[in-house]
């Protein structure tokens, strides 16, 4: 009887010490998800890549969906987030951060009614119009490089949509005049005409940026984060009928159909080092 009194002592020790260890790991947890990726994700198709992640609870990241990307990049200077996605201009100008990745290319599409424009040699002796929001931007610098390397004269003004045969604008936008009954149909990508046609990288469009304080304190939480990120946009790649559903789930998108007639548009990259410097070359000041 006394072998068998130990061996059931060794036992309840043995359980004891598993439970002790399982009690640390729970509180180890607790104190890891205090410590999560509090990540802002902009209400714009840009954005499908991430559509993933606000459908996935983590411990790891906390996503939310932000108004506008403005209103993200107030909140990331506030430190009321750690990370936000953010276009190139509001990335760049966000004080004390840090650009880590580049999650698609600059997001500028032409759309047109009265017959649908393939490529940019179609616009050749056309009117173009571009939103007064663009008037000096990056944005209208890439097209007008793109213009020039395609030798493609047209005539660009400044305007609304409604006087317009010939549209250009973010990918927002065209959704929204998609959504309209004006016979807007959506012409082409000019990241993509850019890459055809200038063989570089397209300028940056949509950035992951984090406060430099957060990455200074950041562990495993923040280094998981960065890699569901990365499988994401390659399933977004993957999964168009996934995808699409989770955009329009997530509030990304009107209706999965509004997402699906945007998909073909996006961009489902994650850009890190070399590849990302080269987006951030790929249009210069010099060039508008």
């Amino acid at each position: 009887m006394k072998p068998r009194a130990a061996g059931q002592k060794r036992l309840i020790a043995v359980a004891f010490a598993a439970l002790l260890g399982l009690l640390a790991l729970l509180i180890w947890q607790g104190v890891r998800r205090g410590d999560a990726v509090r990540v802002g994700v902009p209400k714009s198709a840009a954005a499908y890549g991430a559509a993933m992640l606000l459908q996935t609870p983590s411990a790891q990241y906390a996503c939310t969906l932000g108004s506008t990307a403005q209103a993200l990049q107030d909140a990331l200077t506030d430190g009321m987030l750690d990370a936000a996605l953010l276009p190139y201009d509001l990335a760049a100008a966000a004080e004390e951060c840090e650009i880590r990745a580049v999650l698609g290319y600059e997001s500028l599409l032409v759309i047109s009614r009265g017959g649908r424009l393939r490529v940019v040699e179609d616009l050749r002796g056309r009117t173009l119009t571009l939103p007064e929001a663009l008037r000096c931007s990056r944005a209208e610098g890439m097209l007008k490089t793109l213009l020039r390397a395609c030798k493609t004269p047209c005539a660009l003004v400044y305007g609304e949509a409604a006087g317009a045969e010939v549209f250009c604008c973010d990918m927002d936008t065209a959704d929204a005049l998609l959504a309209g009954d004006a016979g807007w149909e959506i012409g082409f990508s000019l990241a993509r005409a850019w890459r055809k046609a200038l063989r570089t990288p397209p300028p940056a469009g949509l950035c992951l940026v984090v406060r430099q304080d957060y990455l200074a304190r950041a562990g495993s939480d923040y280094a998981g984060f960065e890699r569901a990120l990365a499988s994401a946009m390659d399933y977004g790649a993957d999964k168009r009928k996934k995808t699409v559903a989770m955009a329009a789930a997530a509030g990304l998108a009107r209706s999965e159909q509004a997402a699906d007639a945007l998909y073909d548009f996006c961009d489902f990259v994650y850009l890190t080092g070399a590849e990302m410097e080269g987006t951030f070359e790929g249009f210069q000041p010099s060039s508008s």
